[in-house]
């Protein structure tokens, strides 16, 4: 097998604080990313592992991961098993911020822009940020509220997000 996006386009190593200390507790000396990379390096039948890296750090830490690699263990088997169920309590869109929804947005709405600020809201419930970014995105009019429904981004998304459902959730959150 060959396994993309190992690491889901970043998202598997931006978790809430919460789990993050799961991942340090086990293993303070691991990046959050190196668990996805070994869960996928430890299944059977897998040839090759295509990790999008974005600077020299990643590359890095890509390169400690898989010298002398080591497959998971069963306490560490169980530990994701427990990071799964805890990142299920608190479901989050799955965009990888690919922005192939965008280009063809006729409302030119940044489609994983908004994304990230619900999920930034849905891990942080108390933080202003998300909010203040999604000022900006309207400011410029990007707000979520114009979505058109015309299910172009739908089309184009290698993730098969329900877009058009996503938008009409973030819309009642931020457009208040």
């Amino acid at each position: 097998m060959i396994i993309m996006e190992p690491v889901k386009g970043g998202t598997l190593a931006n978790m809430a604080p919460d789990i993050k200390a799961m991942f340090k507790e086990a293993n303070p000396d691991a990046s959050v990313a190196s668990w996805a990379l070994r869960f996928v390096g430890s299944m059977e039948g897998v040839g090759t592992i295509l990790s999008g890296m974005s600077n020299p750090e990643q590359i890095a830490d890509n390169l400690k991961t898989f010298t002398d690699f080591k497959p998971l263990n069963e306490d560490e088997k169980t530990l994701i098993d427990n990071v799964v169920k805890k990142m299920l309590d608190n479901p989050l869109i799955g965009c990888t911020g690919c922005r192939y929804c965008v280009d063809g947005c006729p409302a030119n709405i940044l489609i994983p822009d908004v994304f990230s600020a619900i999920n930034t809201l849905r891990n942080f419930p108390g933080d202003m940020r998300p909010r203040f970014f999604y000022g900006g995105l309207k400011d410029r009019g990007a707000a979520c509220d114009a979505c058109l429904e015309c299910g172009q981004c739908e089309a184009v998304c290698p993730q098969h997000l329900p877009i058009i459902e996503l938008m009409k959730e973030a819309s009642s959150i931020l457009d208040v």
